[in-house]
C-alpha cells in the first residue's frame, strides 16, 4: 500500500528519525488510506514504517471491516477479547523488526493502550502530530478542489440565513438551519456555533439555548467537509440595529481581517502575517481583547497545520491552507469576528469565502 501520500509520510519519518508512525481511527488515518473505521476503547492502529510498509493491528471485532478496507494488501495483525493484546502487538512488534525502537503517534492514539503497549513491548513513542502535519500541509489539485467546493457551500449557507434569521429564535435554531443548509448542498459532517448576545464574547462558545434579542450581536462559525476536506467560516452580524461603538469594533476587526489576507502570500514569514493583522487591534488599543492566534491550518482536520501566529517561526508555501480570523472579545459583553480560508498560491493567494463581509443589519 505504497500510496504517493505514504511515500511522503515515510520520508518525513526518515527525517524525523524514527522508526514508524502509528495512526489511529481518525481523519488523519482517513487522509492516508481513504478510510478510518469506528474508534472504541480496544487498540487499533495503522503504522507505516520509515520504509514505506504498513501493517494493521485491531481486535477481531474489526477484524474482517479492516480486511475489507484494505483488500488484503496489508498484513493485519488481530487478537480476541478474551486474549492479551500486548501478547499479539509484541509479536507483531518482533515481525516487523520494531522491538526497541522510537514510534511516533497520531492525535488520536489513546494513552492508556500506549503506556500499556511502552511498557509490555519495549518500544518508545513520541509525539508524532507535527509529522503527520507536514506530510499533508501542502494540499494536492483535487484537495484544493475540495476545499474550495466546501467553502462555497458554507458561503451559500450564510446567504441563506440572513434571510431565515430573527429576534425570538434561539441560537440552537440558527445553527440547525445552517446546518440543514450544508447539508442539502452535499456538504457532509456539518457543524455550527451560534453565539448571540454576550455569548459573542466566549470565542468558543458551547451554548446554544439563548433567545437571540433585538439590538444583540449574533456570531456564527460553521463549516462542513467534502471529500474529507473541511470549511470554516465566521461572519458576525447584529440583529435589530448597532452601536457607534459596535461599529468601530466591527471595522477594526474588518481591516485587520484583510491586512492578514494581503499578507498571506508565497515567501511570507508567518510571524509578519499574524503581526500584519495584530498591529492594527493593537494600535486601536483593543490588543488584549485579540488574545488568539490569527489563524489555523484546515484540511482534513478543521485545525492543522499552519498555525498563523508569532511563534511559528517558517514561512508560508503554496498550496497552504488557512484560516484568517482576527476578532476582539469583551467577556461577558459582546464579541466581533470575521474569519476566511486563504489558499496560498504561486502567484499571491486566493480567499476561498466569497461571502460579503460589510456590516450586516437583520
Amino acid at each position: 500500500m505504497a500510496t504517493q501520500r505514504i511515500l511522503v509520510l515515510a520520508e518525513e519519518l526518515k527525517r524525523a528519525g524514527v522508526a514508524a508512525m502509528l495512526i489511529s481511527p481518525s481523519q488523519e488515518l482517513f487522509f492516508l488510506s481513504g478510510y478510518t473505521p469506528m474508534m472504541c476503547e480496544r487498540f487499533q492502529a495503522l503504522f507505516v514504517t520509515a520504509d514505506a510498509t504498513s501493517f494493521y493491528i485491531c481486535n477481531q471485532l474489526y477484524y474482517d471491516e479492516i480486511k475489507e478496507a484494505y483488500k488484503e494488501a496489508i498484513p493485519i495483525y488481530s487478537w480476541l477479547d478474551g486474549e492479551s493484546m500486548t501478547a499479539v502487538v509484541n509479536q507483531c512488534f518482533q515481525a516487523q523488526q520494531l522491538t526497541g525502537k522510537t514510534i511516533a503517534v497520531n492525535s488520536t492514539a489513546q494513552a492508556f493502550n500506549l503506556l500499556d503497549i511502552a511498557t509490555d513491548c519495549n518500544v518508545n513513542f513520541v509525539n508524532g502530530l507535527q509529522i503527520m502535519e507536514e506530510a499533508r500541509i501542502i494540499k494536492s489539485a483535487s484537495e484544493i478542489a475540495a476545499l474550495k467546493k466546501a467553502a462555497a457551500i458554507t458561503d451559500e449557507a450564510y446567504e441563506s440565513a440572513l434571510t431565515f434569521i430573527h429576534s425570538g429564535i434561539r441560537e440552537e435554531e440558527v445553527a440547525i438551519f445552517l446546518k440543514s443548509k450544508m447539508a442539502e448542498a452535499g456538504g457532509t459532517n456539518p457543524w455550527a456555533i451560534v453565539a448571540a448576545g454576550a455569548n459573542s464574547s466566549y470565542p468558543h462558545y458551547t451554548g446554544n439555548q439563548r433567545l437571540i434579542e433585538k439590538n444583540d450581536i449574533l456570531v456564527m462559525d460553521f463549516g462542513c467537509s467534502v471529500d474529507g476536506l473541511c470549511s470554516d467560516m465566521t461572519r458576525t452580524v447584529f440583529i435589530g440595529s448597532i452601536s457607534e461603538r459596535q461599529k468601530a469594533i466591527y471595522e477594526i476587526v474588518l481591516q485587520a481581517n484583510q491586512a492578514g489576507e494581503k499578507a498571506a502570500v508565497p515567501g511570507a514569514y508567518i510571524p509578519d502575517v499574524d503581526k500584519a493583522a495584530r498591529s492594527i487591534i493593537e494600535e486601536a488599543g483593543y490588543g488584549a481583547n485579540f488574545f488568539t492566534r490569527l489563524g489555523h491550518g484546515i484540511g482534513y482536520m478543521i485545525h492543522e497545520a499552519p498555525d498563523i501566529k508569532k511563534s511559528n517561526k517558517r514561512e508560508l508555501k503554496a498550496g497552504m491552507a488557512f484560516s484568517i480570523e482576527p476578532g476582539i472579545y469583551f467577556a461577558g459583553d459582546f464579541g466581533i469576528r470575521i474569519e476566511d480560508i486563504v489558499l496560498v498560491t504561486d502567484q499571491g493567494n486566493e480567499v476561498l469565502n466569497k461571502a460579503k463581509k460589510e456590516i450586516v443589519i437583520l
